[in-house]
């Protein structure tokens, strides 16, 4: 059942009125029907009181000594208002506000605030006093690396925000709070740097965030999905992070980076293929050693996204384009088995991506068992079975680690599908299928746009950039920004085309 105080169109102001504040905070915060919803009455100053908050979210001791011991003690002073000498005078903590709207209460309350209330006081005094478990920073789990630091995100909005100001000690860095959610509002930080952002790029995440109409943000994800610009297209439109060094990268490029509370994870956007093709040990390895690895996984890219096309293509409808001797080993191996090489490779294919998931699902350190040992058992066993030919295991296997060598959790996903809608191409018409379905995917991938820029840029539409692409220059060659950020972009080539859209004046 949904409390409709939480609508901010629909929730109270708080008065100087006590007992009507008392019976808004009562029926709000479900007082008697929560077991950890504390409201205490006392007096201050010979005025009735109460404090609000939440057991477990709000320390214990820190509401004992810091809010209500200084409260009990006050002595009378007739210079400040009330709300004035209590913020100032009476309590000891680093920081106190005032609200008059109850939405505005509750929500600091159900984040871990403590809320009070005094008699003939207008509105109510909220204390930061936050004292839930979290979990300490920790290394990345889906992005570990040899060379950098190994710090990752925490599911604490104030500690990832802590670790981004530690590793970028500049005023420059500018972290915007925002709240998403209609019913129930989950903080939000958009966090870019003052002169390198591009303003309108800021301004336009902003008026997404705000422009999100949904009872509830669940997940970082799900917040991807509400911002992005094509929902339907097979890419990400957002690099995601667990790593605060990587965000910081994003930051120093011109991308906006955001965080959510209770996300391991951050989200820099405008954000293009490169961001999701470049690992966090390209950058802190010798250019010679990053270059090399950004060479092996874009082969292991396109092994995976073109070998099991290709390979339909030569052994069912052009055979004349292999040797003598492997077409032989083809045939001889077909001929022992019941099923044709497509609906074999496409079945070994699904089958591959269930052992995965299986994996992935598994908890602890059965799941890489269960990925190696089920595929060896299976695959020992299709063979053995004669169901399916040796070399479509072996095509199978070689495009499911070119999988692997991406980066990005999202891009493997999408080269899977990709790979899968190329070999349905292949099976269906041959080369021609398959150039068919390559240039339909590619199409639509150049359209891709992330917040408003081009996805693929700087090699479509070339820009100037950055020379660290595919392959990664040496240090001392890179002076210029990312092409997000890059001023020679803006200024020779975005300002004609301003100005050439501007209406002309009638002379």
């Amino acid at each position: 059942m949904q409390n409709p105080s939480w609508n901010p169109q629909k929730s109270g102001v708080i008065t100087e009125d006590f007992k009507q504040n008392l019976l808004l905070f009562r029926d709000a915060a479900h007082v008697s029907e929560s077991e950890d919803v504390i409201l205490r009455q006392f007096s201050v100053l010979g005025h009735p009181a109460a404090v609000l908050y939440l057991d477990g979210m709000a320390d214990g001791e820190a509401v004992q000594r810091y809010l209500m011991e200084p409260l009990l003690h006050a002595a009378p002073c007739n210079e400040l208002s009330l709300d004035s000498y209590l913020a100032e005078k009476v309590l000891p903590l680093a920081s106190v506000s005032p609200t008059t709207q109850l939405f505005t209460a509750l929500s600091r309350v159900f984040s871990g605030d403590a809320a009070l209330i005094v008699d003939t006081m207008p509105g109510a005094l909220i204390a930061d006093v936050k004292g839930f478990i979290r979990r300490g920073i920790s290394e990345p789990i889906n992005e570990s690396v040899i060379a950098g630091p190994h710090e990752g995100f925490t599911e604490s909005l104030r500690d990832n925000t802590v670790l981004m100001r530690r590793m970028m000690r500049t005023p420059s860095l500018i972290i915007e709070a925002a709240a998403v959610g209609n019913k129930i509002p989950s903080r939000v930080c958009m966090l870019y740097l003052n002169g390198i952002a591009r303003k309108e790029n800021v301004d336009e995440l902003r008026r997404r965030l705000e422009g999100i109409n949904i009872d509830y943000v669940s997940s970082i994800g799900m917040l991807e999905q509400l911002i992005e610009d094509q929902p339907f297209s097979l890419l990400p439109q957002t690099a995601a992070t667990e790593r605060p060094d990587r965000a910081v990268s994003f930051l120093n490029e011109g991308q906006i980076v955001i965080l959510m509370e209770n996300a391991p994870s951050a989200l820099a956007l405008p954000s293009g293929f490169l961001h999701l093709f470049h690992a966090p040990d390209d950058t802190a390895m010798r250019w010679q050693y990053g270059t090399f690895l950004r060479l092996l996984r874009l082969s292991g890219i396109l092994i995976s996204l073109l070998l099991p096309a290709v390979f339909i293509c030569l052994t069912v409808y052009h055979p004349e384009g292999m040797s003598l001797s492997l077409l032989t080993s083809v045939i001889e191996s077909q001929a022992k088995v019941p099923l044709s090489l497509f609906p074999s490779l496409l079945i070994m294919l699904l089958i591959f991506s269930l052992i995965n998931e299986a994996g992935t699902r598994v908890p602890g350190a059965l799941g890489a068992s269960l990925s190696i040992v089920g595929g060896l058992i299976l695959g020992q066993a299709v063979v053995e079975a004669e169901l399916f030919s040796p070399l479509v295991l072996i095509v199978v296997a070689l495009s499911g680690l070119g999988s692997y060598a991406a980066p990005s959790f999202p891009i493997t996903l999408s080269i899977r599908i990709a790979q899968l809608i190329l070999v349905l191409g292949a099976g269906i018409g041959g080369y021609p299928g398959m150039i068919f379905a390559m240039f339909a995917l590619f199409t639509r991938c150049f359209c891709v746009t992330s917040l408003n820029q081009p996805f693929f840029a700087p090699s479509v539409p070339k820009r100037p950039a950055n020379p660290d692409a595919i392959l990664r220059k040496p240090v001392w060659r890179q002076r210029l920004r990312g092409a997000i950020a890059n001023p020679f972009f803006m200024n020779r080539i975005l300002g004609p085309m301003r100005a050439w859209n501007q209406p002309k004046e009638k002379t």
